[in-house]
């Protein structure tokens, strides 16, 4: 092979490999890789459970997708149940845990910091000045969705 025409193919060889790379990159990327996107509407669920394995007594709860749920009664009704941000609104991590015994969610890990909300929201122990958000919950037999 002469020189001219091995020069020659490995230019052709790399733009080859260039464009494979580049088609690669720009395809099949998810910008949403949750698998259930945050929703303001349009259905999107932000949580769904089953309550046929998930919180199944009260005081039971779960920590998922920017949701702290909580089960404060018997029953499988949307009553039954709290939905809250799970983002604190003092410095913004997120509340590490439902206490049972106090009826309190609270924010003690990481930020270390203390602040405490009721199963409603509302602030019950600052440095927390803000309530958390509510979220809408619907059942629908044994499925649970928050949104």
């Amino acid at each position: 092979m002469e020189r001219r025409d091995f020069v020659s193919n490995i230019g052709l060889t790399l733009a080859l490999v260039c464009t494979a790379g580049l088609a690669a990159c720009s395809k099949g990327g998810n910008d949403n890789p949750e698998p259930n996107p945050p929703g303001g509407g349009g259905g999107n669920a932000k949580l769904s459970l089953n309550l046929g394995s998930d919180l199944t007594n009260v005081g039971d709860f779960k920590i998922a997708n920017g949701v702290i749920i909580i089960r404060v009664a018997a029953g499988n009704t949307a009553s039954a149940f709290s939905a809250l941000s799970s983002t604190c609104t003092h410095q913004g991590c997120t509340v590490a845990t439902y206490n049972n015994s106090s009826k309190l969610i609270e924010c003690n890990a990481p930020c270390g910091h203390g602040s405490r909300y009721t199963t409603t929201g509302a602030v019950n122990t600052g440095p927390a000045t803000a309530a958390l958000s509510a979220y809408t919950i619907k059942v629908d037999g044994n499925m649970l969705t928050v949104s």
